[in-house]
């Protein structure tokens, strides 16, 4: 074995973990470093996958999400723990190890979950992403399968930087064999139309999972359409505005939505606390 120099590991592959469209996630279990990772530490590795790890567009937005993930620091968002040093070969980058997703806990309440703990849980999500923006990082694959929970079930937003091959010519989703709807469901109509959105794009996938979260279901839509009716029963002053902003953060038109995130954890912030104040 060779030297190794300090923040440096090896490490041998462990169980496969999952595997997307583009990208494959394998454990690894650390056997040498001169780093803060113990011997016998588990992490997870992220590369793309056999399909993909040679196309360049695809290797090119790998490459952006790993750069992204360098820059970025914040409870909420993956944190990233290293990288393989030849570029040469089959990049991958190392993150913590994190054992279920958002998809995971909704498969346990097929009925959905209480609102208000909902919206302040989404709320910590629009925190995050409201950070990533203002960096100048949009997510465009915002769905529950990327986003993980730590052991107390705070989100962890990861897989970062492979969203523009989301939209309706995409020859990813296209490959894809999957039931009911996938990826799309919670594409905007402009990144559906042209695989491209803002800030506003992350907004509208965010409504998505916050009803669903609430429903336990995805709520019936049309691709890029949005949701026109009511998430949350009842008429009381908390559930009026938890409706109205799942309406406004998933407007068919940009322009009509909540314009950012700060401002979407606060009206979340705000209904709960009505229905806290309610109860």
């Amino acid at each position: 074995m060779t030297s190794m120099s300090p923040g440096q590991f090896y490490f041998n592959w462990g169980r496969k973990l999952g595997e997307g469209g583009l990208g494959r996630v394998d454990e690894i279990i650390i056997t040498a470093s001169y780093s803060r990772h113990v011997v016998g530490s588990r992490l997870a590795c992220k590369r793309l996958n056999d399909k993909w790890k040679n196309e360049p567009t695809a290797r090119a937005r790998f490459d952006r999400e790993i750069q992204a993930l360098r820059q970025m620091s914040h409870p909420a968002i993956v944190s990233f723990e290293g990288e393989n040093l030849s570029t040469s070969n089959e990049r991958f980058y190392v993150m913590p190890l994190y054992d279920k997703s958002l998809r995971n806990l909704l498969a346990t309440q097929p009925n959905g979950f209480n609102w208000p703990e909902v919206a302040r849980f989404v709320a910590r999500m629009a925190d995050a992403l409201a950070y990533a923006h203002q960096q100048g990082f949009i997510h465009r694959d915002l769905k529950p399968e990327n986003i993980l929970l730590d052991a107390q079930h705070n989100p962890i937003i990861a897989d970062w930087g492979l969203g523009y091959f989301i939209h309706k010519e995409s020859k990813v989703l296209q490959n894809l064999t999957r039931g009911g709807m996938g990826t799309e469901y919670y594409c905007s109509m402009e990144q559906w139309a042209s695989g491209k959105c803002g800030a506003t794009g992350d907004i509208y996938s965010l409504g998505l999972m916050l009803a669903e979260l609430i429903r336990g279901s995805q709520y019936p839509i049309t691709v890029g359409m949005g949701i026109q009716g009511d998430v949350v029963v009842g008429n009381s002053q908390g559930a009026r505005l938890l409706n109205e902003v799942v309406r406004l953060m998933t407007d068919v038109l940009p322009g009509k939505r909540i314009q950012t995130m700060t401002e979407v954890a606060q009206y979340l912030r705000q209904a709960a606390a009505l229905a806290t104040h309610a109860a």
